[in-house]
């Protein structure tokens, strides 16, 4: 591993304060909601501001409770689904990175272990607020039920036209989106988790300064990956969407552990720059390629791909 440079001095927050910080925290996330397009990009900088009051030596809480508080009060007092939804949705964006964060500095972990559990433990709370939120029914679908009733599933039908069957790509397409939503949460959050990371020694934080090229997946990964294969193919419902969740959501995990190969072996000339690294993102999330670059992934975790030192091709993250 090469060694960190030195951390620069963290910002300080005097002229904002930890309440400062947890109201902008809330706002940024806030744009996910109002801004669905811009906002997914604009919501990555949600656990910056919490992150910041962590590299002042005070802890997170401080920030963000005051907001979780509010949530849950606002939960409480008008139990609709879109509150429940901002409540869980800020806890799991900028709350849960920024915590997970917190607690990384405290213990040895190594990234890969950091980024598994960033993912799993958004993975079971999405999966556990849909159960409580859907309760008696199943998940998936009363979920697709909403979606296929919105305005902008209608608004998507009427723009494909009165073509044979585009209602019924509409509702399959909602059915898997539904199907697959406590995935999708948790492998957006460790989005935002890797988008913060590389982010952590600008603050001052003794973690993050690793190569990505150098990432390796947590080693009882493969534990997750044959549990949630298991249970997708042979246990009943409820148990097989949570275990079809739980593969997808390591199949996530194993295929930035391929990227992190394909990023080793470009060495630094191409791995170093961030557009060829962008074209490679984008090209990998091809569904047929994602897979393959997540079996590589997975492959590495038992036989090495990667050989030579760390100088033949790390880039920073």
């Amino acid at each position: 591993m090469a060694s960190a440079s030195p951390s620069p001095t963290p910002p300080s927050l005097r002229f904002a304060g930890p309440g400062m910080a947890g109201l902008f925290s809330l706002l940024v996330f806030v744009s996910l909601v109002v801004l669905p397009i811009v906002g997914v990009f604009l919501a990555l900088l949600s656990p910056l501001p919490l992150v910041h009051v962590v590299a002042t030596g005070r802890p997170s809480f401080i920030a963000w409770g005051w907001v979780a508080v509010a949530l849950v009060g606002a939960v409480l007092l008008w139990p609709q689904a879109w509150i429940v939804a901002l409540a869980t949705g800020y806890l799991l964006v900028a709350v849960w990175p920024a915590v997970s964060v917190e607690t990384w500095l405290r213990r040895q972990w190594s990234t890969g272990r950091w980024a598994a559990l960033v993912a799993l433990v958004a993975l079971a709370i999405s999966a556990g607020v849909m159960l409580a939120v859907f309760h008696p029914a199943a998940p998936p679908d009363a979920l697709t039920d909403l979606l296929v009733r919105s305005n902008g599933t209608n608004d998507l039908v009427k723009r494909l036209g009165e073509a044979a069957g585009s209602e019924e790509l509409v509702v399959q397409a909602a059915r898997l989106g539904a199907y697959l939503a406590p995935s999708a949460v948790a492998l957006y959050v460790l989005w935002v988790a890797f988008w913060l990371r590389p982010r952590l020694p600008l603050l001052g934080l003794h973690r993050g300064s690793e190569p990505i090229a150098e990432y390796a997946s947590e080693e009882w990964l493969p534990v997750g990956f044959a549990l949630g294969g298991l249970g997708w193919v042979f246990a009943p419902e409820p148990a097989k969407w949570l275990a079809a969740n739980l593969l997808v959501t390591v199949l996530g995990l194993y295929f930035v552990h391929g990227l992190a190969i394909i990023f080793f072996h470009l060495g630094r000339r191409f791995g170093g720059n961030r557009w060829v690294r962008l074209g490679v993102v984008v090209f990998a999330l091809q569904v047929p390629i994602a897979l393959v670059v997540a079996a590589l992934g997975l492959t590495d975790s038992f036989f090495r791909l990667r050989r030579g030192g760390a100088d033949d091709g790390g880039v920073e993250a």
